[in-house]
């Protein structure tokens, strides 16, 4: 049986208001069925318990999962920054849905990430096949450690995919949902176990430039060395830059158009961007540092490549047996990217897809397991498709 999935969103001011509506609105396309799962990507800026409660007060008991962003995905439309609210539901089809949460997870990622997939794992119960939502607050550190936690549990056959929650970039306080409550600096585990094996696709557009360069030392969220010498007089001059050309209250405006490429032995990049240059020519992280003795290659692209992923993904996701949703985690540096052309990158997926509903929110980072044990990327799109 093929799971019915409805989507819907409010711009309303009060909360309670645009929850309840952005929710009836997504349970009256499931053609009465009832919904048994629920998730919300938002705007950071309403009252966040009370937008919970209008959601709920429409889908009842049914399990909630969600995070706050930095945008989201409504089908062919990008909800911009401070937009509202989207909820997608999803009826049970041939799904089972476990979720569970911890808060206060930094210092104890890996510790979280086993707890809450093992529980999400036995509120679902055991099954042939399953896939793993991760979302997670952006804030609390190396989250590579939470990724480890969780696929200790699934192994390599169960997909993981999600992303670090966000708060239209300002790097405050990034939230995550279980059911009514909002999880205060914590991580949230959807276990969806199923009969038929799950795909997460995975693109980034991204190619690499100039030569392959070496980690020799890295600690926390910096690398401090490239080459054995310092990494960000050797960024610099991959960029064809005198070093100490990029100031550090102007690198952004550089690092994000150039992000670095951690090679995996298949020939693939998985995507790192530096968001910051320390006074000690560090280079600051957004997410898991390279660890030392990692290749990496600076990278570049355009704003066409990086749209062009779009059409793949969708297209992929349309080719699974009898598709009901597309559930997709792109990133805010994409959207920064593209600028005014963001709103293309919704609507190529939603093309692609064909008729199959999507849905999805604009991440700190995005997880999903690709070649090895690494999963979290950055400057990238993942979907799954249920």
């Amino acid at each position: 049986m093929k799971v019915l999935a409805g989507t819907g969103s409010s711009g309303a001011v009060e909360a309670f208001a645009a929850g309840s509506e952005a929710a009836a609105a997504a349970v009256a396309q499931l053609a009465g069925e009832a919904p048994a799962l629920v998730v919300v990507f938002t705007t950071p800026r309403y009252d966040l318990p009370s937008l919970l409660a209008g959601i709920r007060a429409v889908t009842g008991d049914a399990l909630l999962v969600g995070a706050t962003g930095s945008g989201e995905i409504m089908g062919a439309t990008y909800m911009g920054f401070g937009a509202g609210v989207g909820v997608m539901v999803l009826s049970t089809g041939p799904y089972r849905y476990g979720i569970a949460s911890e808060s206060n997870i930094r210092g104890r990622l890996g510790e979280v990430g086993q707890s809450i997939a093992r529980r999400a794992r036995d509120a679902a119960g055991r099954s042939p096949h399953a896939a793993v939502i991760l979302l997670a607050d952006a804030l609390s550190g190396d989250l590579q450690q939470l990724f480890h936690g969780v696929y200790r549990v699934t192994g390599p056959r169960v997909p993981i995919v999600g992303g670090a929650a966000g708060d239209e970039l300002k790097f405050v306080r990034t939230l995550v949902f279980h059911d009514g409550d909002v999880v205060e600096q914590g991580a949230v585990a959807l276990w969806i176990a199923g009969d038929e094996p799950f795909e997460v696709i995975t693109r980034h557009g991204w190619e690499p430039i100039g030569v392959p360069l070496l980690v020799t030392r890295a600690e926390g969220v910096d690398i401090m060395e490239l080459d054995g010498r310092p990494a960000a007089t050797v960024y610099e001059e991959q960029l064809g830059l005198e070093p100490g050309r990029l100031g550090l209250d102007t690198f952004w405006g550089t690092s994000v158009h150039h992000p670095l490429g951690l090679m995996q032995s298949d020939g693939s990049f998985i995507i790192r961007v530096a968001r910051a240059k320390s006074p000690s020519g560090w280079l600051r992280i957004q997410g898991c540092v390279p660890p030392a003795g990692s290749a990496v290659q600076v990278m570049a692209s355009t704003g066409d490549k990086l749209l062009a992923v779009a059409d793949e993904v969708g297209a992929i996701a349309r080719h699974r047996s009898e598709p009901g949703a597309l559930i997709s985690f792109s990133c805010a540096a994409r959207a920064m990217l593209l600028g005014e052309r963001i709103g293309d990158e919704p609507v190529r997926l939603q093309r692609a897809a064909g008729d199959v509903p999507s849905f999805g929110i604009y991440c700190c980072g995005e997880f999903a397991r690709t070649v090895g044990v690494l999963g979290t990327h950055n400057c990238t799109l993942t979907a799954l498709a249920l």
